[in-house]
């Protein structure tokens, strides 16, 4: 018996002996040179990321905004079906006043300013009643609408709260495809989310996002909530505000914009002092060099903007800018087409002189160019002017003066807007001092007076078409009757 013993505790110890020798493998690998050069070298980036992601999480704030809107409500389930088949029987109901509801959102921002002012998108706060910002260390605080710009879709709040971090503002001007970049927000709601890539372009327009596009395009993925919150550097700057994703199911498809912050400093500056955006005016109406025009003109591309006319005593005129000058750089830009042109032109600061370049016969000419704000010439204070109180815009008659001064067609027919009222209906659709409004619910308009009477003939909940033009382009809205 003491035999067998001895042989089963000899077997139990040779067992997992054996076993473990049988399973494991030794692994002879050496790190090369090379090896540690790549592992330092990539353990230096991921630092890089962890101290940019440190000195500007603390500024990105999560905003939750209340919008209160009137919805049809009804007292059965027909009275629905009615509404969509005008031929459903009416017998059983009839439809229920209004009612009032409360519609939630959020988004993102980032302080740039000690003393409360965060950098957000139109679309996130434009139309709030109530606006609240979380900050990084959990305080919760309301904000106030400083003002938006639907068409650049930058808004400005301001929070009174102490000890606030601010994010450094870079230079966007500087930004280079290919550079690295670091998206912070709150996508779907989670609190300061990075997420990192590159700049996949830059200068990106005709994406029929806002009226005035100057995109910055990354591959950095932005979600729904990212919106308003800022794309950084590895300096840590902040050189755009996050505002749009290009994805059929709204997620992340390695395709988001951008707005640079440069322009966005523009509209903010504008926003704090005004309270609405001062468009700068030039006094010229451009057009694309279409394929073949280059070789008349003497350019090697495409590349470019061809100026049609220039408005006599403008400050495109008095720069010297001339019929079919073709302008290929504005200040450090290069020119791609003539929606670049006018874009840069209109967020360019009234009194900045820009350096731009033009080829006139086939030559290089530089010029410097002063704007002045377009309100100057565009705003007519005093009779002739109306206000639309609905719609929260002041219009006044066309005269071949006005058409003259802000370049549009001697024959333009409508009715001029000459002031937008913040946050107004028509501040919503889109509508800027120089629109001019052409159509109402299918009518056109000539005057002051048939716009008055367009507006009036239009049921309080009705909904209709208006019909404009801001610059070159034709815009189409619906609204609801006031």
């Amino acid at each position: 018996m003491k035999k067998v013993l001895t042989l089963f505790a000899i077997l139990a110890a040779l067992v997992p002996a054996t076993a473990t020798a049988s399973s494991v493998r030794a692994n002879d690998y050496e790190l090369t040179p090379g090896d540690q050069a790549a592992i330092t070298s990539a353990t230096a980036l991921s630092r890089a990321y962890i101290a940019v992601a440190k000195m500007v999480r603390p500024a990105v704030v999560n905003i939750r905004v209340e919008r209160r809107v009137m919805r049809d409500s009804y007292n059965n389930p027909f009275e629905f079906f009615r509404d969509i088949f005008p031929g459903f029987p009416n017998r059983f109901s009839r439809r229920m006043p209004p009612r009032q509801r409360t519609e939630f959102g959020q988004g993102s921002g980032v302080i740039v300013s000690g003393n409360g002012y965060i950098l957000t998108n139109n679309h996130v706060v434009g139309e709030a009643d109530s606006i609240r910002v979380v900050l990084f260390d959990g305080r919760e605080v309301p904000a106030e609408l400083i003002g938006s710009d639907p068409n650049t879709d930058v808004a400005v709040i301001k929070i009174d709260a102490d000890n606030l971090f601010v994010a450094k503002v870079g230079d966007s001007e500087l930004v280079e495809v290919g550079e690295m970049v670091m998206a912070i927000g709150n996508p779907f709601g989670l609190d300061s989310a990075v997420t990192t890539g590159i700049v996949s372009a830059s200068g990106r327009s005709g994406m029929n996002i806002v009226e005035i596009e100057d995109f910055i395009q990354t591959d950095a993925a932005i979600n729904p909530g990212n919106s308003g919150g800022p794309l950084v550097n590895l300096r840590g700057e902040v050189i755009g505000i996050n505002t749009a994703i290009l994805s059929p199911l709204r997620n992340a498809q390695g395709i988001g914009f951008a707005i640079p912050v440069n322009m966005a400093k523009t509209v903010m500056e504008s926003l704090i002092a005004h309270k609405r955006v001062t468009v700068a005016y030039l006094g010229v109406e451009t057009q694309p060099l279409e394929p073949g025009m280059e070789e008349y003109y003497g350019l090697k591309s495409t590349r470019g903007a061809l100026i049609r006319s220039v408005t006599k005593d403008s400050p495109g005129d008095k720069a010297g800018l001339k019929r079919e000058d073709i302008v290929v750089r504005w200040g450090r830009r290069e020119i791609i087409d003539d929606q670049q042109l006018r874009n840069l032109v209109t967020m360019t600061p009234p009194g900045e002189p820009v350096e731009v370049e033009v080829i006139r016969e086939g030559q290089s000419v530089l010029l410097e160019v002063t704007m002045i704000p377009s309100t100057d010439e565009v705003l007519v204070r005093g009779r002739g002017d109306r206000f639309l109180q609905g719609l929260g815009i002041q219009i006044t008659e066309i005269t071949p003066e006005l058409l003259d001064r802000i370049g549009y067609e001697a024959d333009a027919e409508g009715v001029l807007v000459t002031a937008v009222e913040p946050n107004s209906p028509a501040h919503r659709l889109g509508l800027m001092v120089g629109s001019i409004i052409l159509n109402v619910a299918g009518k056109d308009v000539r005057s002051p007076e048939e716009l008055f009477l367009a507006i009036s003939e239009i049921g309080p909940r009705s909904v209709f078409d208006i019909v404009w033009r801001n610059g070159m382009y034709l815009r189409r809205a619906r609204i609801r009757g006031m």
